[in-house]
């Protein structure tokens, strides 16, 4: 983002604040401004983090966009080109992963017509995903209908990635049916070679949305990271407001226990032996009726927002991981 883009999204993002909790526009525009040189904090930052009702001791230990930069640019600099390419790369990312992946799936560039045919039998309702990208672009449920072989040719041109849609869990099913809400995880592998758990997140597609992503209207809950436990109300992106219930069914979600918790983080730790160049990854996963599946991995700033909505910062953490806690590598 430019500059110019960046005091332009900033200058929108007041107005937006100033209708919802009142205040001086020109007053939350000159404090984000702050923020952002002397924090790091990009203007979804300053929104969604609540900086505007922080003081400069609580903004220190947040992991801003600008820290998560830094931070990235260290702890993968050794990352090596295949498991960048694993984590990239939808259809690779299945094939690596498929023992923890678990769905069914079909990257039609690589598909014949019979084994299409037979995807489309077994899953006549499935997922369907462009092999890179991220928020959430480009996901769309399809079901086939009509001619299979147009289907065929039109997913084989357009690259897509066909997926089963995942069984949740029926605990989470009660949050949200419309959609699969995944647990994300962020894990940093410190320079001792240790995986720690920076923070986790419960991810719920906003009412009607066909993925749970953040950008896409969904509404994220902090959880505990030794229990699976909801801490308290969610946040998206649009409002200043919290969510103690979910927007499309009204559930209560502070407390909310996440089934096989201890399953999800053995999951994270054996994802990150896969890859063992990186140093940085947030997880997504879908949690059952069996237990937890990978869904993906985001390399490369993968979303610091959203493990942060309990209201504490993670800089600290990353910085464990960096230098020991030294401050070598601080932003501001």
């Amino acid at each position: 983002m430019s500059r110019f883009s960046a005091v332009k999204k900033t200058w929108a993002m007041c107005r937006r604040l100033t209708q919802q909790r009142g205040g001086s526009r020109v007053v939350y525009f000159a404090d984000a401004l702050y923020c952002s040189a002397k924090h790091g904090a990009s203007p979804e930052n300053y929104f969604v983090l609540r900086f505007y009702d922080l003081d400069d001791r609580q903004r220190r230990d947040f992991l801003t966009s600008g820290r998560s930069k830094a931070a990235d640019a260290v702890l993968n600099q050794n990352a090596a080109a295949e498991d960048k390419r694993i984590i990239g790369r939808k259809e690779v990312f299945n094939r690596v992963f498929a023992e923890m992946v678990r769905r069914d799936f079909l990257y039609c560039p690589e598909s014949s017509r019979e084994e299409f045919e037979l995807f489309i039998k077994k899953h006549p309702e499935f997922i369907a995903k462009p092999p890179s990208g991220t928020m959430g672009q480009g996901i769309v449920k399809m079901r086939a209908e009509g001619d299979c072989m147009e289907l065929y040719d039109s997913c084989r041109e357009r690259g897509l990635l066909l997926e089963e849609i995942i069984q949740q869990h029926p605990e989470l099913n009660r949050i949200n049916p419309a959609c699969v809400n995944t647990v994300r995880v962020n894990a940093a592998r410190g320079r001792d070679g240790r995986v720690r758990l920076i923070g986790a997140c419960l991810k719920c597609g906003g009412p009607g949305a066909v993925t749970d992503n953040f950008h896409s209207g969904g509404v994220a809950y902090p959880l505990d990271l030794e229990t699976g436990r909801v801490t308290g109300p969610g946040r998206n992106n649009r409002d200043a407001e919290d969510f103690s219930y979910h927007p499309g069914t009204n559930f209560y979600m502070p407390g909310f226990h996440l089934p096989f918790w201890s399953e999800v983080r053995d999951c994270v730790f054996k994802a990150m032996d896969k890859v063992p160049s990186l140093g940085y990854v947030g997880w997504d996963i879908a949690i059952g009726p069996g237990g937890p599946e990978l869904v993906e991995g985001n390399y490369s700033w993968p979303g610091g927002n959203i493990i942060q909505f309990d209201n504490v910062g993670k800089y600290p953490l990353i910085l464990e991981c960096l230098d020991g806690g030294h401050g070598q590598h601080t932003v501001g």
